[in-house]
This record gives structure tokens, C-alpha cells and sequence, in this order.
């Protein structure tokens, strides 16, 4: 008995051709006949009733398929295993991530997945939603790291959050359990530069009046904590660096997380694969995956 044998049984019995099986294994329809009748013949029973109408299972055979399937689908993991272990000792991982993400993120990830794959090399794209949402689909990148990706993309939850206001230390509104946008409205409000957070922010109320927009993260987090005005942003990017800050929940309450995006499940890489399953383990033993860093 061999394991081409049983994938010829086995595909045999899911076409009910011998003919079918033999086009889709790229045999001769004589040669799969023969490996069927020996295989009858090793086993000691029919498996399959033969007609003018084609072939079906006999009783016998239904037993035997499942006892063959399950060693074709061992064969073919053992084999994907192999692979993956040659696989993920060398090689490029092309990740793509916002500036903010990349600097609040990217480095402890990175650098744990290196501790485990030296030899890999990283390369890092910095752009918006919209570039790697573009890069993700277009193949330029391997994995996508992001707050925004697109419907048809496939993604992976990596931490989860919600949109919190911030405000100066000691301001009139800090002891408020939480705040509504409409409590914004003649605050000076320092808009985040990301074009897709402006988006989810005036969702849910347009007319914040923006004071000055600024597309660095720490940069808004330093000028609220000046007095320079108020802001909304996701409470992970929350720097406790920065202390002079009162962090307030909004209402009705916002969520938003950061998640992994690739262009299609079954066609990641293996070391995509692997630094995806190597940071979900890093954020949960670093207790990230419902809290600020």
C-alpha cells in the first residue's frame, strides 16, 4: 500500500470517476484501474461497485476512505511542516504600518519575532490607511498593521480600544466621569492628522471646532498637556510619558482597535503567518489587548 495509491482512492471516490481521477492526478485512466484493483486486492474487499453508469463506494470502501483520507491529509501536513520550518529560517517580511502605529508598536513586535527568527529580514513601510490598504492588495507588502483596512481584506484583531478625550491637567472638564462631543464644541479641539480617524471622529458629531490639526500622535498628546487645546484619540496611543494629562472616556463610547490585514487567508506567507501568531502572543502575555501601553 502506498500513500499515491490512497490519494487515487480517494480522489476516485470524489469524483465517482476512475476517468476524473486520473485527469486530476495526471495519470492514465488504465494506470488508476490497476492502482485500485491492487489496492482491493492488498485489502481484501471491493471498494468500489462498477457499472456502465460509473463508480460508488461499496460499504467496505466508505469505511476505507476515511481511515485513507486521514493518511493523505497527514501526509500533506507533514510535508506543509517541512516546508514551513525551511521556510521561516530565511527570507524577507515586507510589514506596513502608520507612522504612529510603527513607533507605539512595531519595535517590541519586531524585535521579538527577531529573537526567534534572526535571519529574517524586516522591511518596514511607513504609510496612510489608504497607501496600505494599496500596498496590502497589490502585493507590495506581506501584512498590513492597521486601524482602517478595508472591507475585502482579511484581518486579525491585535488590540482593541476605544476613543477617549484628553485633556490638560486641572481643566474645568476633568472631573466629568465622560464626555459627550457636544461638551467639545467651543473647546479648542486639536484634530489628528489621519484622515480616516477625523472621519470616525466627526461621526458622530461635525461641528468640533478645529483649532489646528497635526498629524503626529505625541505631538497633539504634548500640545494638550500645554493647554493648547483639547483632543480625541484611541486610547492605546495614550503615552504615560507624558503625565500631565487628564484622560476622560467619551459618550456615547467610540471603539476602535488595531488589527493585522492581509490580502487573503490561505495565500500568507509563512513568515507573515508567524509574526502574526508571534505578536497576539507578545500582546496578551504583555496584557495590551483591552488597555493603553
Amino acid at each position: 500500500m502506498t500513500i499515491v495509491q490512497l490519494q487515487v482512492f480517494a480522489a476516485a471516490a470524489k469524483y465517482n470517476s476512475f476517468t476524473k481521477a486520473a485527469e486530476g492526478l495526471a495519470f492514465t485512466q488504465s494506470a488508476v484501474s490497476q492502482m485500485i484493483q491492487s489496492l482491493e486486492k492488498e485489502l481484501g474487499v471491493l471498494l468500489f461497485h462498477r457499472s456502465h453508469q460509473g463508480i460508488v463506494l461499496t460499504r467496505d470502501g466508505e469505511n476505507m476512505l476515511k481511515h485513507a483520507e486521514l493518511i493523505v491529509r497527514t501526509e500533506q501536513i507533514m510535508k506543509e511542516e517541512a516546508l514551513l520550518s525551511a521556510e521561516l529560517q530565511t527570507g524577507n517580511l515586507r510589514i506596513g504600518a502608520a507612522p504612529d502605529i510603527a513607533c507605539r508598536f512595531i519595535p517590541e513586535l519586531t524585535a521579538s519575532f527577531k529573537q526567534s527568527f534572526p535571519k529574517v529580514e524586516l522591511v518596514l513601510f511607513e504609510g496612510d490607511s489608504q497607501e496600505i490598504n494599496h500596498w496590502i492588495s497589490s502585493g507590495i507588502i506581506d501584512v498590513g498593521v492597521t486601524m482602517f483596512p478595508e472591507p475585502q481584506l482579511c484581518t486579525v484583531p491585535l488590540i482593541t480600544g476605544e476613543m477617549v478625550v484628553i485633556l490638560p491637567e486641572n481643566h474645568p472638564l476633568g472631573q466629568e466621569g465622560s464626555l459627550s462631543l457636544e461638551q467639545l464644541r467651543e473647546r479648542r479641539f486639536i484634530m489628528p492628522g489621519d484622515r480616516d480617524l477625523q472621519k470616525l471622529i466627526l461621526s458622530g458629531y461635525s461641528c468640533i471646532h478645529t483649532t489646528i490639526e497635526v498629524k503626529d500622535i505625541h505631538t497633539i498628546q504634548a500640545m494638550v498637556q500645554e493647554g493648547l487645546g483639547v483632543s480625541i484619540l484611541p486610547d492605546f496611543y495614550i503615552s504615560r510619558r507624558i503625565p500631565k494629562l487628564s484622560v476622560i472616556p467619551l459618550k456615547p463610547s467610540i471603539q476602535q482597535g488595531i488589527m493585522f490585514a492581509v490580502n487573503n487567508h490561505d495565500c500568507v506567507s509563512a513568515l507573515a503567518r508567524e509574526f502574526i501568531r508571534n505578536s497576539l502572543e507578545d500582546i496578551r502575555t504583555m496584557g495590551l489587548r483591552n488597555t493603553a501601553i
